[in-house]
Protein backbone atom coordinates (compact mmCIF):
# COMPACT_ATOMS: atom_id res chain seq x y z
CA UNK A 1 0.00 0.00 0.00
CA UNK A 2 2.53 2.36 0.79
CA UNK A 3 4.93 1.78 -2.30
CA UNK A 4 1.11 2.54 -4.41
CA UNK A 5 1.01 5.12 -2.48
CA UNK A 6 4.88 6.61 -3.89
CA UNK A 7 3.60 5.91 -6.94
CA UNK A 8 0.82 7.70 -6.55
CA UNK A 9 2.04 10.76 -5.34
CA UNK A 10 5.39 10.89 -7.63
CA UNK A 11 2.80 10.69 -10.85
CA UNK A 12 0.75 12.93 -9.27
CA UNK A 13 4.15 15.63 -9.33
CA UNK A 14 5.31 14.54 -13.21
CA UNK A 15 1.47 14.73 -14.55
CA UNK A 16 1.38 18.32 -12.58
CA UNK A 17 4.70 19.21 -14.30
CA UNK A 18 3.18 17.92 -17.60
CA UNK A 19 0.31 19.74 -17.05
CA UNK A 20 1.97 22.84 -16.25
CA UNK A 21 3.79 22.57 -19.94
CA UNK A 22 0.62 21.68 -21.15
CA UNK A 23 -1.42 24.65 -20.12
CA UNK A 24 1.47 27.20 -21.11
CA UNK A 25 1.45 25.70 -24.30
CA UNK A 26 -2.71 25.82 -24.22
CA UNK A 27 -2.34 29.55 -23.21
CA UNK A 28 0.55 30.73 -26.07
CA UNK A 29 -1.69 28.85 -29.02
CA UNK A 30 -4.82 30.56 -27.60
CA UNK A 31 -3.31 34.02 -28.72
CA UNK A 32 -2.81 32.41 -32.29
CA UNK A 33 -6.20 30.41 -32.63
CA UNK A 34 -9.45 30.45 -31.12
CA UNK A 35 -10.32 26.75 -31.91
CA UNK A 36 -9.90 25.25 -28.24
CA UNK A 37 -10.16 21.66 -29.29
CA UNK A 38 -6.70 22.13 -32.17
CA UNK A 39 -5.30 24.69 -28.90
CA UNK A 40 -5.55 21.24 -26.68
CA UNK A 41 -4.67 19.02 -28.91
CA UNK A 42 -1.11 20.50 -29.66
CA UNK A 43 -0.86 21.16 -25.67
CA UNK A 44 -1.72 18.31 -24.98
CA UNK A 45 0.63 15.93 -26.77
CA UNK A 46 3.33 18.09 -25.44
CA UNK A 47 2.45 17.41 -21.51
CA UNK A 48 1.28 13.62 -22.60
CA UNK A 49 5.09 13.15 -24.11
CA UNK A 50 6.82 14.30 -21.23
CA UNK A 51 4.79 12.76 -18.06
CA UNK A 52 5.42 9.17 -20.37
CA UNK A 53 9.06 10.04 -20.24
CA UNK A 54 9.34 10.61 -17.18
CA UNK A 55 7.02 8.31 -15.41
CA UNK A 56 8.60 5.28 -16.97
CA UNK A 57 11.99 6.38 -15.74
CA UNK A 58 10.54 7.46 -12.32
CA UNK A 59 7.60 6.03 -11.25
CA UNK A 60 6.59 2.74 -13.61
CA UNK A 61 8.62 -0.24 -13.40
CA UNK A 62 8.69 -2.68 -16.74
CA UNK A 63 9.58 -5.80 -16.14
CA UNK A 64 7.86 -7.32 -19.65
CA UNK A 65 9.39 -7.97 -22.46
CA UNK A 66 7.68 -5.75 -24.65
CA UNK A 67 10.09 -2.42 -25.39
CA UNK A 68 9.15 0.69 -24.10
CA UNK A 69 8.54 1.93 -27.71
CA UNK A 70 5.58 -0.39 -28.01
CA UNK A 71 4.16 0.88 -25.16
CA UNK A 72 4.73 3.81 -25.97
CA UNK A 73 2.78 3.87 -29.50
CA UNK A 74 0.04 2.02 -27.17
CA UNK A 75 0.04 5.17 -24.63
CA UNK A 76 -0.14 7.36 -27.75
CA UNK A 77 -2.91 5.55 -29.57
CA UNK A 78 -5.28 6.00 -26.15
CA UNK A 79 -3.99 9.76 -25.67
CA UNK A 80 -5.44 10.09 -29.44
CA UNK A 81 -8.79 8.56 -28.07
CA UNK A 82 -8.63 10.47 -24.86
CA UNK A 83 -7.52 14.16 -26.26
CA UNK A 84 -10.89 13.71 -29.00
CA UNK A 85 -12.98 13.44 -26.60
CA UNK A 86 -11.64 15.34 -24.10
CA UNK A 87 -10.93 18.62 -26.72
CA UNK A 88 -14.69 17.96 -27.84
CA UNK A 89 -15.43 18.51 -23.98
CA UNK A 90 -13.33 21.44 -23.41
CA UNK A 91 -15.21 22.97 -26.00
CA UNK A 92 -18.85 22.05 -24.94
CA UNK A 93 -17.80 23.51 -21.40
CA UNK A 94 -16.50 26.56 -22.56
CA UNK A 95 -19.81 27.01 -24.73
CA UNK A 96 -21.57 26.41 -21.85
CA UNK A 97 -19.46 28.92 -19.29
CA UNK A 98 -19.75 31.87 -22.23
CA UNK A 99 -23.71 31.16 -22.28
CA UNK A 100 -24.58 30.46 -18.99
CA UNK A 101 -22.24 33.04 -17.14
CA UNK A 102 -22.60 36.75 -17.72
CA UNK A 103 -19.66 38.22 -15.42
CA UNK A 104 -17.33 39.27 -18.03
CA UNK A 105 -14.09 38.04 -15.86
CA UNK A 106 -15.36 34.67 -16.06
CA UNK A 107 -16.66 34.73 -19.52
CA UNK A 108 -13.12 35.82 -20.46
CA UNK A 109 -11.42 33.34 -18.90
CA UNK A 110 -13.81 30.79 -19.81
CA UNK A 111 -10.80 28.64 -21.94
CA UNK A 112 -8.74 28.42 -19.28
CA UNK A 113 -11.54 27.84 -16.61
CA UNK A 114 -13.07 24.87 -18.87
CA UNK A 115 -8.92 23.38 -19.25
CA UNK A 116 -8.87 22.88 -15.22
CA UNK A 117 -12.36 21.67 -14.63
CA UNK A 118 -11.40 17.92 -17.06
CA UNK A 119 -7.90 18.57 -15.68
CA UNK A 120 -8.67 15.86 -12.81
CA UNK A 121 -10.95 13.37 -14.83
CA UNK A 122 -7.36 13.06 -17.36
CA UNK A 123 -5.52 12.69 -14.86
CA UNK A 124 -7.09 9.65 -13.24
CA UNK A 125 -7.58 7.87 -16.61
CA UNK A 126 -3.82 9.02 -17.27
CA UNK A 127 -2.37 6.93 -14.38
CA UNK A 128 -5.07 3.90 -14.57
CA UNK A 129 -4.09 3.32 -18.34
CA UNK A 130 -0.49 4.14 -18.16
CA UNK A 131 -0.18 1.59 -15.25
CA UNK A 132 -1.87 -0.96 -17.04
CA UNK A 133 0.24 -0.56 -19.68
CA UNK A 134 3.38 -0.21 -18.01
CA UNK A 135 3.45 -2.71 -15.49
CA UNK A 136 0.66 -5.68 -15.97
CA UNK A 137 1.69 -6.04 -20.33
Amino acid sequence: MKNLLQQIIKFIGLSGIGWILDFCIYIIAGFVSENLAINNIISSWAGVSFVFVFATREVFENHSKISLKWKYLMYILYQCILIYFVSELLNDVNLLIVRKINISMISQFSSVISKIVITPVTMVLNYCVMKSIIEKL
